[in-house]
């Protein structure tokens, strides 16, 4: 009698298993999917429940409802300004990107490089970059370069500290391995320092991509602007426009909601080989 049970425990685990792989496989897919829109609602909702019981003033604090509505009435003027806040975040984004990129590369392979830049990075980091957009104003006139700078100037240093952080932990043997055969410096980096670099480089996009909008905007705050959500912003408040203030506000969120999610995506299909992406 034993046996036989112990047959039938042992087909049904083996069986069970295949179809409570897929199971599990929906239930992440959906909790990635509810949990994202139960705390968005559930701040949204908390907001709209504090206007209305409080009786606080639209002036002051609109609910979020009637924000939307005025979003929804004006798609045109919002897709405008923000069309160009989003292009000068992203040519700042790529142009931080590329410029640690390539710093990094030299100072994880010249140790002398990294010694000479490190102050410089700090430097950098040190200095609160809103204070430049009137510098660069200076320099580059009424134009879209401040804004593209300030941006770039914001996103810099989180990427080359990841960049050379992730290029110069790398496993010592296989680079070993590598010189023992030869292996030229630019194949080393294609093959060993680059990927190991990758998962450090899509952490860093994803709070850089967050930190070249608010450079943008701050450009158009300071840089001398006449379009954008930045320079829309300031206009409303300098008018009393509050639907537009909040409209602003709102938009630029919301671009920089979208601009995560597509790097998270982006880092999902390139790093599938990676620890970080396998399900808990």
């Amino acid at each position: 009698m034993t046996g036989p049970a112990e047959n039938s425990l042992g087909s049904t685990g083996p069986a069970a298993s295949p179809r409570s792989s897929p199971e599990r496989k929906r239930q992440r897919r959906l909790s990635s999917t509810v949990a994202p829109v139960f705390g968005l609602v559930l701040l949204f909702g908390g907001w709209e429940v504090y206007v209305r019981l409080s009786g606080v003033s639209p002036l002051t604090l609109p609910p979020p409802t009637r924000i939307i509505r005025h979003l929804v009435a004006e798609p045109s003027f919002y897709v405008r300004n923000g069309w160009v806040t989003l292009s000068e975040a992203l040519i700042g984004f790529f142009m931080a990107l590329l410029t640690a990129l390539g710093l990094a590369i030299v100072m994880a392979h010249w140790r002398f490089a990294e010694r000479a830049m490190v102050p410089v990075i700090v430097l950098v980091q040190s200095t609160p970059i809103a204070v430049l957009a009137p510098v660069f104003l200076l320099w580059f006139g009424f134009s879209a370069t401040p804004k593209i700078l300030v941006a770039a100037l914001f996103a810099f240093v989180p990427f080359v500290s990841n960049a050379l952080g992730g290029m110069k932990s790398i496993d010592r043997h296989t680079l070993e391995v590598l010189r023992s055969v030869d292996a030229r410096w630019w194949e080393i980096l294609w093959h060993l320092r680059l990927p190991h670099a990758l998962p450090a480089l899509f952490a860093a996009a994803r709070v850089c991509v967050g930190l070249a909008l608010v450079g943008a905007v701050i450009g158009e705050l300071y840089g001398g602007s006449t379009r954008g959500l930045g320079y829309q912003a300031r206009i409303a408040q300098s008018r009393s426009l509050v639907d537009q203030l909040w409209g602003s506000v709102l938009a630029l969120a919301l671009i920089g909601i979208v601009l995560t999610l597509l790097v998270m995506t982006l880092e999902r299909r390139v790093l599938k080989w990676h620890t970080s992406q396998a399900p808990i």
